[in-house]
């Protein structure tokens, strides 16, 4: 698996994720599940700006600029969530705003001319593993360091 196809992966698990959470009525398992999605999402987060962002830099510094501001307003709204009630209107109306924020990062991502196109047209199948090793051992560690 390359790197490309990691970040598709992980962007489809969360996309699911936020399924089951809509579709959950328990607020214990709509609690597990919001926790799910934040260490996803963190997670992502941080295998595209330690992993993908750094070596897209130099071909595509203003896609890259987008990305990383719309990760910071995705990590903003994940701490307002995890201050809030499930069951508070402000809530529901945050995390519908993240679902939309995330969901349109996902689709410019993987536009015809997003940054995932570009890593494909830069980068040969050798730094793509390479970069996917890298974005595992990223979530590896998230894991480890979730379960301790």
């Amino acid at each position: 698996m390359d790197a490309i196809e990691l970040i598709k992966q992980d962007h489809t698990k969360i996309q699911e994720l936020f399924n089951k959470f809509l579709e959950t009525e328990s607020d214990m398992t709509q609690e597990q599940l919001f926790q799910e999605i934040e260490t996803g999402l963190n997670a992502h987060a941080e295998m595209e700006e330690h992993v993908l962002y750094p070596e897209l830099t130099p071909f595509a510094q203003e896609k890259v600029d987008e990305a990383l501001q719309e990760h910071a307003e995705v990590k903003k709204l994940l701490e307002e969530l995890l201050d809030a009630d499930l069951n508070e209107d402000t809530f529901e109306s945050q995390f519908s705003k993240l679902m939309e924020d995330v969901t349109r990062h996902v689709e410019e991502e993987e536009s015809q001319d997003g940054i995932l196109e570009v890593a494909r047209q830069k980068f040969d199948q050798a730094k793509l593993s390479e970069m996917a090793v890298d974005m595992q051992n990223i979530q590896q560690r998230r894991r480890r360091d979730l379960a301790a």
